[in-house]
């Protein structure tokens, strides 16, 4: 009996001391996201279940590390902050950006081709130059963004040389898309330029312009700071995913179109 009481102590602390697995378990995955960035992750109407590029991105981490997969659909502006597991990742169309950086670990980039870009009523006319949203544009304007989104640090960054004349923060886009084409005076919404894509191809009277002098972006994958072993086991899974295949196209740019048309 004592024999068995001691192995059964030292199983017990074995399951302790794992953190990622459950002893007699599948490990389970944890992926923090936020379901208003089509086509990265959105749901459809009359469902509740999350779909997307970075949705299939989650499904192939779990699937090739045999991993069962918990979406917890959330708010964006918590992901970076809020990721305690050891077994959890948050996959939301992230930025990189050295402030994010400082807080979480992340992945190699696997989307480089993101930017910033300007929702306008298409009859205001903007001055644009050579097809970009002058930044004069934005004199004595007011400016609506999501919460916790590198658009949001782009007009805190900009907003003074800018000129801008207000904000506006919301927690989700379509409620800033709603007060950008409700509003009386000149308001442009900043979002990612896939997300203006979006917007403008489901809504009308409404254009998107890359914004004059703002660079490109980055998207990886965070865990908590100093989780490097999973951020490794990320990265072996985004390689995979990278690769080009005889035409040129590695798998999350297949992605990426699959769900650009599904999402309009």
């Amino acid at each position: 009996m004592k024999k068995f009481i001691a192995t059964s102590l030292a199983a017990i602390a074995a399951c302790a001391t794992v953190g990622f697995a459950s002893c007699g378990q599948k490990d389970t995955l944890i992926v923090y996201t936020e379901a208003g960035f089509p086509p990265w992750e959105f749901t459809r109407p009359g469902s509740t279940a999350v779909v997307g590029v970075d949705m299939e991105i989650a499904k192939y981490i779990a699937d090739k590390y045999d991993w069962e997969l918990q979406i917890i659909n959330g708010s964006f502006d918590t992901i970076v902050a809020g990721i305690e597991e050891d077994n959890a990742l948050g996959i939301a169309g992230i930025s990189y950006s050295e402030e994010r950086a400082a807080d979480v670990e992340f992945s190699d980039f696997y989307w480089g081709d993101a930017y910033q870009a300007v929702v306008y009523s298409t009859d205001s006319n903007p001055t644009l130059t050579e097809g970009k949203f002058a930044a004069s544009n934005f004199d004595g304007a007011k400016l609506v963004y999501q919460t916790g989104t590198t658009s949001q640090i782009t007009v805190s960054d900009n907003q003074a040389d800018w000129g801008v004349a207000s904000t506006g923060s919301f927690s989700q886009v379509m409620a800033a898309l709603e007060e950008m084409t409700t509003a009386t005076n000149k308001t442009y919404l900043i979002v990612d330029s896939q997300v203006a894509a979006q917007l403008v191809a489901e809504n009308t009277g409404i254009s998107y312009a890359a914004i004059e002098g703002v660079e490109a972006e980055q998207y990886g994958v965070v865990a908590k700071k100093g989780n490097t072993a999973l951020i490794e086991k990320v990265n072996a899974a985004l390689e995979e995913l990278l690769e080009k295949d005889a035409n040129g196209k590695n798998q999350i740019e297949k992605w990426f179109v699959e769900y650009s048309a599904d999402a309009e």
